[in-house]
Order: C-alpha cells, then structure tokens, then sequence
C-alpha cells in the first residue's frame, strides 16, 4: 500500500482535514493503489457515519420546458428532447408520491421542478400543499416518517423563508462543477447565483444538499475545486450524479466514465467531507451496472431510489436488498 495514501488515510480517519494538493494525489493514483483508496474511504465512512444508508426518492412535480441552457439536461427548452411536458402538479398527486416514498421504504421525497426559478403563485401553492401533507407535525415534521425536500430552481430570500414555514426540511441546488468550468455547462446564469441560493436556504434554516455532475468534460482539477467549494459552504449532502447522455442534448455523444472512475471521485469525495452524506445519483445504474454495490466501499452512505425524473431507475427492492447483502442498514 502506498505510504502517503496511507498516511493520509490514517490523517482523515483521525479528524484532520487533506489540503489540495494532497487531494491531487488521490486524483492521479493508478492501478492497485485504487482499491488501496476504496479501502480508506471505506474506513472513512464506517468511522463517521457507521453502517446506515440513507435512501430518498424524487417525484418531478413541473416537468420540462425550462427557460435554461444546462447542456446536460433533458428539460430545456433550447434542445429538441422530446421529454414529457406538464405544470406544478396538485396537493393529491404530492399526497401519493409521499405515500409511495413511505410504501417503498425511503427516508425523503425530494419535490424537483424544472425552470429558472417557481413563481410567487407556484411557491404558495407548493408550500400550502406541504404545510397541509406535513399536518400537524408542523415545520420540518415527517408524515409517516418521510422528510419533504425541495429542488425549486434559484430562491429568493422569502422563498427560501416560506418553504422552511411550510415544513420543507431541506433544499436540493447543485453547483454542478467547478467555477471554471460552470461557463461550458451553463450560460443562462452564474455560478455566484447557485451560490446566492445555497446561501439564502442556509440563512433561512433549511438544510442543504448540493453536488454535481461528473463525466461531462471536466478535469480532475475541477473535481477537487468543486468538493473544497462545497466543504467551504458547509452543505449537508453531497449528491454525485454521473452523466446519462441524452438525446438531443449538447452532451448526447459523450462517452460514460468508467466504473472505476466514477468509484475514484466518489473516494475523493468522501476523503475530502469525511463525515457528510454523500449520496450517489443520477446515473448509477446506466454508467456502473453490476459495480454498483462499491459506491459503498468507496465512501458513499445515501442513494436515490425508484428513478431519476426522466430517466427510470431499477425497483426500490433491488436497492434495499443489495444494502442487505452488504451488511448494511437501510436508515429510518
């Protein structure tokens, strides 16, 4: 085993922070010397976050025709994908989808919308629904143990307020790469108003999940930029989305990372933000097939289960049964 991976190995699972270069060092480990860092980032996990596994689901509550360029995304109105299109959907359709999460076994439903940002009429009637589904567990209450999330575009400051009213107990909003290299994901807006967003939601008193999207042309460099941003902003969850191509996108004929690859970052990840939830995303099934069970072994401690908005995921009972296999526990 290499002494300075074991060194730093030993350094994280002891309570201290990798600095940037060292982070670099991971990113160029070769051969055998990756399964070394599985190894660490294995003992990382087990040591801050035991032997749990977070699970969540998601319910596309406003599908398509967003006004953005995001050059990965099926919901754009700039590309020709022919993906479903349907407006905010009502109290009863949020009703089934949180009895649905609760029936599959998931911990949280995370509400997505599509578009720059809901309108002040979207927000209340969103967070009227919540409010009434929430009932008398009140703000950040759990209807038959399932947490409400929101991944709800930009918010403004009394967005962020009123959706913490309602009983939304975390906002989904990721920064999807480094700063550098934003521009050639994304011209319609800045990366400093995906920050803004993160910030005003933390101000508000909600709880934050943010990551991104790997395998879209960016370099190691910028992997180890965007995990150092989120440590800096202290989000809560990690989601690790890998890219699914989609046809009529910018990013349709992009080659898939390799298994070991996706394996490498989600290790990186997990050396970098020892103790947060680092939950692997979109893009699980399609790009890591039978290695999906070494998501765990490479430090990660939450998945997404029963799909992906348009794109489908595999049955819930998969998931839990392969969490069972590996000695694992499903989180309640």
């Amino acid at each position: 085993m290499d002494r300075r991976l074991t060194s730093l190995g030993e350094k994280v699972v002891g309570g201290s922070d990798i600095t940037g270069d060292e982070a670099s060092f991971i990113c160029g480990l070769q051969g055998d010397d990756v399964y070394d860092l599985f190894y660490w980032a294995n003992k990382i996990r087990l040591k801050f976050l035991g032997d749990e596994v977070s699970c969540c689901s998601l319910v596309s509550a406003k599908q398509g025709k967003c006004s953005e360029d995001c050059s990965f995304c099926a919901q754009s109105a700039r590309f020709d994908t022919a993906v479903e299109e349907f407006p905010l959907i009502g109290e009863d359709a949020l009703k089934d989808a949180l009895g649905n999460t609760a029936k599959a076994g998931a911990g949280s439903l995370g509400i997505v919308t599509s578009g720059r940002e809901l309108s002040d009429e979207e927000v209340e009637r969103l967070c009227a629904g919540v409010s009434r589904i929430n009932g008398a567990n009140g703000a950040n209450g759990a209807k038959n143990g399932v947490h409400v999330h929101g991944s709800l575009g930009l918010l403004s400051a009394k967005t962020a307020r009123r959706l913490k009213e309602s009983g939304v107990r975390r906002i989904n909003h990721n920064l999807e790469t480094s700063e550098n290299f934003f521009p050639r994901l994304c011209t319609s807006h800045s990366y400093g108003d995906r920050v803004r967003t993160i910030r005003l939601a933390r101000e508000a008193g909600l709880e934050v999940c943010s990551g991104g999207i790997f395998g879209v042309g960016e370099t190691p460099e910028d992997r180890v930029d965007l995990a150092f941003t989120l440590k800096e902003l202290d989000v809560d969850t990690v989601p690790l989305n890998f890219l699914n191509p989609i046809p009529g996108t910018p990013l349709a004929d992009v080659e898939p990372l390799n298994p070991i690859e996706i394996l490498r970052i989600i290790a990186l990840f997990r050396f970098i933000m020892p103790a947060k939830e680092i939950k692997v995303a979109g893009g699980r099934e399609k790009n890591l097939g039978d290695m999906q069970s070494w998501i765990f072994y490479a430090g990660a401690n939450s998945i997404i289960v029963g799909g992906y908005l348009t794109t489908k995921g595999r049955p819930p009972e998969e998931d839990f049964g392969m969490i069972s296999d590996l000695g694992l526990r499903v989180k309640r």
